[in-house]
């Protein structure tokens, strides 16, 4: 079949060729493009038409390769969505082989999911944590909770599509590109079509692709913009209006959807928004005559979501164009009519400019000399689009930014670079809400946080935050504080901080738990630092508390104390990994150190210090990791309300919580993860199987015991879900000790530094 239907193409083509004269000519749709083309009177503008599908939509490419082959030459192009953003670099002048490369470079975890970009935060921005239950984005404003606009930040989109289409985007006339386009959007406030004729092409594209929901819609005058696919998925009539004779297009066929496929609330609403679609492509479809061409590519089990198998598609577009080569050919012109007009509708989208000035547009908060010194790029520095991307990621990455978009005017040799960065509406006032449990077999081991946060940033210019953090439930928190940069790159700062601790503990006498303790804590601290880029920080400070510790049930152990502590403390953090909870690449160090000395205002004089590191290390798609720990009262009579405490999945697995308590300790574990199912890949959400071994040495324990070294195995299930981060796991240890456990959410706190703070 296929060799017949290669036979009638080239016969076809011959005859074209032969007749060319009498049977094809055209007059460009282009005033400064006629050339090539007007030798051919006779020949039918040609309009390409490529419908929305998300990942699906790369099978465009592999039409267009085809279309390149049969030499079919394309007078207009409408797209939507994904077929908007194919359509827009074909019509800015990137041929189908260019396009492929460059979809095939794309990584799309990071650039839809986010998943990398931590390393570009501020350490600070690191330092504070994150919400592991979820991942909304929530603000104040008028005194009411609001949401951010999409569940997805967009700012890698907007990064790709302004390098995807450099140098077209200084056209803003739709009309003037190499091949005359338009992009269709919705208008949410009106509901209607809203056809993208001219502005910034890398907006225009964003806008048709930004589904309801899951990214940011694009404002525009009065106008809300999102997926043009929800009113006009297969823009036939916009094509037709623009230039066509003749249409030519790319219809994205999935298979019927199955009933056991429609159970639950979220497949009914995704089915819901397909049926709309499908309604809108039904009227387009119909409207084709026989002169037109259809093209129906089978998309099998390839969903709208399933960006990385988006090589995938484009041998499925490439399969169903040769099908239909035959239809294709009546529009094919000769081989040097056709490279005359390639040559003209081929344009480079590199930037290669040096700059002269650098300009950043008025921004309502943010500092712009803070995000100067974040782009890196400076008057007579030359630029790329890969140096201009690098630069705005690193701005986007900001808490406070929601993308940085850039405009250069000028010639090459002596252009202007303004900046436009757009600050989140739902800033400055942010919200978290962060939910975690933990439970064991062993007693009654478990545990429950719902812990808020409330963050104002850039109070002043130099990007003060006040910050506020309650926590309910095993162990309760709330505190205050404020940190105030001294400088504009916010290298040096301070941080004053109020605080009030409270948790329950369990103490174990010879691995028996014989009391239950409450431990308060009320105080301060006041810290100097400095930050180390993106990936360190060292603070120094004066610390005080009040600390009473009551026993609650069981048999007194630990002296019951009301007194004050005070002194200095320095704490410190390296942090380059890619995510906090079960990272595949990076490193985590962190030290801790506390001196309470009566000549600073304590009532008794101990000192204690800790020092935490770990590394992940990627192999294929597993990951190796090693953590290693260890606590000192540094020669102190280290209080027994003060000393280390162990037990839980992280300190000691198979222990339970707090179960064994020391002056000092040590511990190296190293654990090895084999990937099991992708749930969500492009949000990095995974499963993993491991195994873990650890070994742990404690002195000077609070019952006397000498335990010496203890090791651990674990077996587990862990990653991170929709739901969050969960783990089910088994573990035993040397000293005849085990336990089942489950955690999700947000971490809760164990008594070594490798499950608190930063390292969680």
């Amino acid at each position: 079949m296929l060799n017949r239907s290669s036979r009638c193409l080239a016969q076809l083509i011959g005859i074209t060729a032969l007749f060319a004269g009498s049977c094809i000519a055209a007059e460009s749709s282009k005033a400064d493009q006629a050339g090539a083309l007007d030798a051919l009177p006779q020949r039918p503008r040609v309009g390409l038409v490529l419908a929305g599908g998300g990942a699906k939509g790369g099978a465009h490419v592999g039409v267009l390769k085809v279309l390149e082959e049969l030499h079919v030459p394309i007078d207009c192009i409408a797209g939507t969505s994904m077929g908007a953003l194919v359509g827009g670099g074909y019509a800015s002048g990137i041929p189908a082989d260019e396009m492929q490369a460059f979809l095939n470079r794309i990584d799309w975890k990071r650039v839809v999911g986010g998943v990398g970009t931590r390393g570009l935060q501020p350490i600070e921005q690191k330092r504070q944590g994150v919400t592991y239950s979820n991942q909304l984005q929530l603000g104040i404003q008028d005194s009411r909770i609001v949401v951010a606009p999409g569940l997805l930040n967009t700012s890698a989109i907007d990064d790709l599509l302004r390098g995807f289409v450099g140098k077209a985007r200084e056209q803003s006339d739709f009309n003037r590109l190499p091949i005359p386009y338009r992009a269709v959007a919705t208008d949410m406030v009106s509901g209607q079509m809203v056809v993208l004729d001219h502005g910034d092409l890398a907006t225009a594209m964003r806008a048709s692709m930004a589904l309801p929901g899951v990214f940011a819609p694009v404002d525009r005058d009065k106008e809300i913009l999102a997926d043009g696919g929800l009113v006009r998925n297969i823009p036939v009539d916009v094509a037709r209006a623009l230039c066509a004779d003749v249409v030519i297009v790319v219809n994205l066929v999935s298979p019927p959807a199955k009933p056991e496929e429609l159970k639950a609330p979220g497949q009914l609403l995704g089915r819901t928004m397909e049926l709309m679609i499908e309604a809108n492509e039904r009227l387009q479809l119909q409207s084709l005559t026989a002169r037109d061409v259809r093209i129906d590519v089978p998309m099998g089990d390839i969903g709208t979501g399933d960006f990385e198998r988006t090589s995938e598609t484009i041998a499925l577009g490439d399969a169903a164009a040769r099908r239909a080569a035959p239809q294709l050919a009546r529009y094919a012109v000769p081989p040097d009519v056709y490279l005359a007009w390639r040559r003209e509708a081929t344009s480079e989208q590199g930037i290669d400019s040096k700059v002269d000035a650098v300009e950043f547009a008025k921004l309502k908060r943010v500092n712009p000399e803070f995000l100067n010194q974040l782009s890196g790029i400076k008057p007579g520095d030359t630029i790329t689009t890969e140096s201009l991307s690098q630069s705005a990621q690193r701005m986007a990455a900001v808490e406070d930014i929601d993308s940085v978009s850039y405009e250069l005017t000028g010639d090459p040799g002596h252009a202007t670079l303004q900046w436009l960065p757009y600050e989140k509406s739902w800033a400055p006032d942010y919200i978290k809400v962060d939910l975690g449990m933990y439970a064991s077999t062993s007693g009654d081991d478990r545990g429950f946080a719902l812990y808020f946060q409330h963050d104002r940033t850039w109070i002043n210019s130099l990007g003060a935050q006040w910050r506020n953090e309650i926590q309910f439930g095993t162990n309760q928190l709330l505190s205050t504080s404020f940190y105030q940069p001294f400088d504009v790159a916010q290298r040096f700062f301070i941080e004053p901080k109020a605080f009030f601790h409270q948790d329950w503990q369990n103490v174990f006498y010879e691995g028996n738990d014989i009391a239950r303790y409450k431990f308060d804590d009320l105080g301060g601290r006041l810290d100097l630092g400095v930050n180390f880029g993106n990936v360190g920080q060292l603070r120094v400070g004066y610390w005080a508390a009040n600390r009473r510790v009551e026993i609650e049930t069981g048999s007194p152990l630990l002296p019951q104390v009301e007194l004050r502590d005070a002194g200095i403390s320095v704490s410190g953090v390296y942090d380059t990994r890619d995510t906090p909870f079960s990272p595949t690449r990076g490193v985590i160090a962190a030290l801790e150190y506390f001196k309470s000395d009566a000549a600073l205002g304590a009532q008794r004089d101990w000192q204690r210090a800790e020092l935490g590191v770990g590394f992940a290390i990627p192999f294929r798609n597993n990951v190796l990791r090693v953590d290693a720990a260890g606590g000192s009262g540094l020669g102190s009579n280290l209080p027994a309300d003060r000393l280390f405490a162990m037990g839980g999945p992280v300190s000691l697995a198979g222990y339970e919580l707090d179960a064994l308590r020391a002056a000092a300790y040590w511990t190296v574990s190293t654990s090895y993860l084999w990937q099991i199912k992708d749930i969500f890949a492009l949000r990095g959400q995974t499963l993993y199987a491991g195994v873990r071994l650890q070994d742990l040495k404690a002195y000077e324990t609070i019952d006397g015991t000498v335990p010496g070294q203890i090791g651990s195995l674990s077996v587990f299930i862990t990653g991170r879900t929709p739901v969050g981060p969960v783990t089910l796991g088994f573990a035993a240890t040397t000293s005849s000790s085990h336990t089942v456990w489950i955690s999700f959410g947000r971490p809760i706190a164990e008594g070594t530094i490798l499950s608190q703070g930063i390292f969680r």
